[in-house]
């Protein structure tokens, strides 16, 4: 099967499945970008990765205008339905060309089915066409990291990266990291593929999670950053002068 195709239909599964025991922490990571993202009053904002439109719904409830890439041609329908307002395309990220900038971009588990060579690529085109970046990267440094890589659960397209790794990739392609969150020390984990047989309940993840997340960015199981352009567009630098 093609990466693309094995990407679309394992997300068409898990993607806010109930079934999935790591849900606990996508939604912490959610809350977290849902606080994070700051006033629009009409700026223009990109999704990458848009899924069913949980990240859309919060860049349009605090102002933004929205364009969403997605990739699956089921959440494309879902977002183009539940968001008319929306533009909504319909491609690989990496195949999209944007003759306008935006104000903020976000990326929100996205940028672990890409290797560190294409995540490169795709931040320097991100790089190219907004001021402000929220992404955030699979930990392979975590306790869920290491567990699915011992147990070998890992799926084939998933890439993790150690935060240090990240910073430095999102240093080299022109962005400055001025916020940094982990999510999810401790991730309910299972014996077996699919989720089966829980190990960690969720109960003493949200417990563990609560309580020391803040002290543990590195090792959380996502890491998450808010990073900041050093490319300034052509109306700044004509401005200065």
């Amino acid at each position: 099967m093609h990466r693309m195709d094995e990407i679309i239909s394992y997300y068409s599964k898990w993607w806010e499945n109930p079934k999935d025991i790591r849900n606990i922490v996508f939604e912490s990571l959610n809350e977290l970008v849902r606080k994070r993202i700051p006033k629009g009053n009409g700026k223009r904002a990109l999704d990458i990765g848009s899924g069913k439109g949980r990240i859309v719904s919060y860049l349009l409830e605090k102002g933004y205008k929205v364009t969403a890439v997605e990739i699956n041609p089921d959440f494309v329908c879902k977002l183009k339905k539940n968001f008319p307002q929306v533009k909504v395309i319909q491609e690989d990220i990496c195949n999209v060309s944007f003759n306008e900038r935006f104000d903020l971009i976000t990326m929100i588990e996205v940028a672990q089915n890409f290797n560190k060579e294409e995540l490169v690529q795709l931040l320097r085109k991100v790089n190219m066409i907004t001021r402000i970046l929220f992404i955030n990267i699979s930990n392979k440094n975590s306790l869920h990291g290491l567990w699915i890589e011992s147990h070998k659960f890992k799926n084939n397209f998933v890439h993790r990266l150690t935060p240090g790794q990240f910073d430095a990739i999102l240093n080299s392609t022109g962005f400055n990291i001025y916020y940094r969150k982990g999510v999810g020390l401790v991730t309910p984990l299972s014996l077996f593929s699919g989720f089966r047989g829980r190990l960690i309940p969720i109960w003493l993840a949200k417990a563990v999670n609560r309580r020391f997340d803040k002290y543990a960015t590195r090792f959380c199981h996502l890491y998450y950053v808010e990073a900041r352009s050093l490319r300034k567009s052509l109306e700044e630098t004509q401005a200065e002068r």
